[in-house]
C-alpha cells in the first residue's frame, strides 16, 4: 500500500534517535513491498526530494522554522499527500505536530500515531500547570484530539498515552538493524587502531545524547574508580566536549554519524546504558523508552549492564543478555563492570545470547512486520 509517513520535524539521515527510527522504519516499511512516503525536515546539502533505498523522502520547511510551530507544516504535507494519493498515513507524534493526522481527516484515511513520548502529563508537570492556567487546557485537549483522530496508536508504554486511548493502542519496541550491527572483526580492528584503543584492553562503551537522565557521570565516576587499571578503556560517544578522559583511561567522541556506529561498536567488549532515572520527572509514567542503544549493543554482541527497570529488566535479563547494577551507584557500576572485565569467557557467552534476543525479538525487520500488519487491518 502507499503510506505517507510524517515526521516533519526529524532531520534524516541524522544522528539522533528520532532520525535513526525514522529511517530504519521507512526502509523496513519499503522493503516489505510498500511505497512508503516519508516527510522530513530539510537538511542542508540534501537535496529536498529523492528516492532512496525504496523510500520517497519529501523535505520541507516552515515558518518560523521551528520544531514548536511543525503544526504550520500542514500545507506543505498536504501537498505532498495530494501528489503520492496515500492509503494509510503514520504520524510521528509530536506536543505540536498532528498534520499527517489532519491530512488523513480531510481524505479520511485511516491513520497510525507513532507514540515516543507520554501524552499525559507527568506528576508536577510544568506544561499541565500553564495549561491549567489558561483554564480551557488547549495543550491537553490538543493532545487527546490527537488520540481520538488516530485509527490506532503504537507505543512502547500503555501508560503514556490517555486511559481512553489504550484499547486502540498496541504496545511495541524498537529496534536494531542486525544486519549493520553485528560482530565485525575487520571493523573492530581499524576502529580500535584510528582511535589509539590499546590492542589488549578491554572497551567499556557508552552511546547517547549525554542527557543528565542517561547516567554520563555515573559512568565517568565510576570510571575513575578503575582508573589504576590502564586494561580497561572507556568509549563514550555523543559528547559535546570530546577529548581523552579525566582520571580515567578513555576518550570522549562527539556525535558520530549513523553508519559510523556499527564500527564503533564492533570496536567494544561491554556495552552500558546506566540510566538515571530520578534526574527526569517524566519517567515517573515509568520507563517510556525503547533504547535504541541498548539494542545495538546486544546486536554487535555485547553483554550490555543497564539498571533494574522495566522494562530494560525484560530486555537484558540478569546474568542471560547481561547484567544489571544498581541505578545511582557508581560504586556498584563500578563492580558489575570489573567482573565482566576479568571473565571473558562469561562475556563471550552473554554476548552471543544477546545479539540472538535481539535478532529474534527486538530487529527492526520484527517491528516492522508487525506494523505491517497493524496496517492491513487498518486498511482493511
Amino acid at each position: 500500500m502507499r503510506i505517507l509517513y510524517v515526521a516533519s520535524d526529524q532531520l534524516v539521515p541524522g544522528r539522533t534517535g528520532g532520525s535513526v527510527h525514522v529511517l530504519e522504519v521507512a526502509q523496513g516499511l519499503a522493503r516489505r513491498g510498500h511505497e512508503v512516503h516519508a516527510v522530513v525536515h530539510e537538511s542542508p546539502g540534501v537535496p529536498v526530494g529523492e528516492t532512496r533505498d525504496g523510500v520517497h523522502w519529501h523535505r520541507i520547511r516552515w515558518t518560523p522554522d521551528h520544531r514548536f510551530f511543525r503544526f504550520r507544516a500542514g500545507p506543505a504535507v498536504a501537498r505532498v499527500a495530494a501528489a503520492c494519493a496515500p492509503e494509510v498515513v503514520i504520524e510521528r507524534y509530536y506536543n505540536f505536530g498532528g498534520e499527517g493526522l489532519a491530512v488523513a481527516r480531510r481524505l479520511r484515511l485511516p491513520s497510525l500515531l507513532e507514540v515516543n513520548s507520554p501524552i499525559v502529563d507527568h506528576p508536577g508537570s510544568l506544561k499541565a500547570a500553564l495549561d491549567a492556567g489558561l483554564l480551557v487546557r488547549p495543550l491537553r485537549r490538543y493532545r487527546e484530539w490527537l488520540c481520538r483522530e488516530a485509527t490506532a496508536l503504537v507505543s512502547p508504554l500503555l501508560e503514556i498515552v490517555p486511559e481512553f486511548a489504550r484499547a486502540k493502542t498496541e504496545r511495541v519496541t524498537w529496534g536494531a538493524n542486525v544486519d549493520r550491527f553485528r560482530p565485525d572483526l575487520e571493523k573492530r580492528r581499524d576502529v580500535r587502531r584510528r582511535l589509539g584503543i590499546p590492542e589488549a584492553a578491554v572497551v567499556v562503551l557508552f552511546s547517547g545524547s549525554f542527557r543528565p537522565w542517561h547516567g554520563v557521570s555515573l559512568l565517568e565516576a565510576a570510571a575513575r574508580r578503575l582508573g589504576p587499571r590502564p586494561d580497561v578503556f572507556f568509549l563514550l560517544v555523543g559528547s559535546s566536549k570530546p577529548g581523552p578522559g579525566t582520571g580515567y583511561h578513555g576518550q570522549r567522541l562527539g556525535p558520530q554519524p549513523y553508519e559510523e556506529m556499527p564500527g564503533i561498536l564492533a570496536a567494544a567488549d561491554i556495552g552500558v546504558a546506566p540510566y538515571d532515572t530520578s534526574r527526569l520527572r517524566q519517567l515517573r509514567l515509568g520507563f517510556f523508552w525503547s533504547p535504541l542503544k541498548i539494542f545495538e549493543y546486544m546486536a554487535s554482541g555485547l553483554p550490555t549492564i543497564t539498571v533494574p527497570r522495566f522494562p530494560l529488566t525484560e530486555i537484558v535479563r540478569e546474568g542471560i543478555e547481561g547484567r544489571q547494577a544498581v541505578e545511582g551507584d557508581p560504586e556498584d557500576l563500578a563492580r558489575v563492570i570489573v567482573e565482566l572485565v576479568d571473565r571473558p569467557g562469561e562475556r563471550a557467552r552473554l554476548g552471543d545470547l544477546a545479539r540472538r534476543r535481539v535478532v529474534e525479538h527486538y530487529s527492526w525487520e520484527v517491528h516492522c512486520r508487525t506494523l505491517d500488519a497493524l496496517l492491513v487491518r487498518m486498511a482493511a
